[in-house]
């Protein structure tokens, strides 16, 4: 049995997306182990290790905002997206880590974004990060970040950063929303 008229090529035929190849019969072989599938496998692309993005963008990128103190000491900060204390670092960097947190205003009102990014989906941006808002009162929140971050085991080293600045959203949002007092200078 030959199948060269359906692909071209001898021994092989084509049925749809499959390729199957003809095996030569042996004595005590079924009709059924005559075919053998052969599958194409995807290929993945590869992501690239955390500590290698930060080793590139730790002394330059575009984030980095440098301040010059007293004689040689200075600080760096960092104006990325997912960087908790805006510290240039590794540990809060929303650059060299899949597993990144954001707390942040989320409207007018007074609710809270808390955003998170899945491991899973790092090559599709779209589907990248993970967003909550939160309208509560500010004890409920901190408990939600707190099971969020560390009781999930997310980034339980991060979960002192993320309560720091839910508390300095909530107080901002708590002074606009109020607005500033003013004084009364008459008396």
């Amino acid at each position: 049995m030959h199948f060269s008229h359906c692909t071209g090529q001898p021994g092989l035929f084509n049925l749809g997306f499959r390729h199957f190849h003809y095996i030569k019969p042996e004595r005590n072989l079924t009709s059924l182990s005559l075919l053998r599938v052969k599958k194409k496998k995807k290929k993945k692309m590869t992501t690239v290790p955390g500590q290698l993005v930060w080793e590139i963008v730790k002394r330059n990128n575009s984030f980095l905002v440098k301040q010059f103190g007293r004689g040689t000491q200075s600080i760096e900060f960092s104006k990325e997206p997912n960087n908790l204390y805006n510290l240039n670092s590794f540990k809060y960097s929303g650059l060299a880590n899949k597993k990144t947190v954001t707390v942040q205003p989320a409207g007018k009102d007074q609710s809270v974004l808390l955003a998170t990014t899945k491991t899973k989906k790092q090559n599709k941006p779209a589907a990248l990060v993970h967003k909550s808002v939160m309208k509560k009162e500010f004890r409920r929140m901190a408990k939600a970040v707190q099971n969020q971050v560390a009781d999930n085991y997310y980034r339980p080293d991060l979960k002192k950063a993320a309560l720091a600045r839910l508390s300095v959203v909530h107080k901002s949002l708590k002074v606009a929303k109020s607005g500033v007092k003013k004084r009364n200078r008459q008396a």
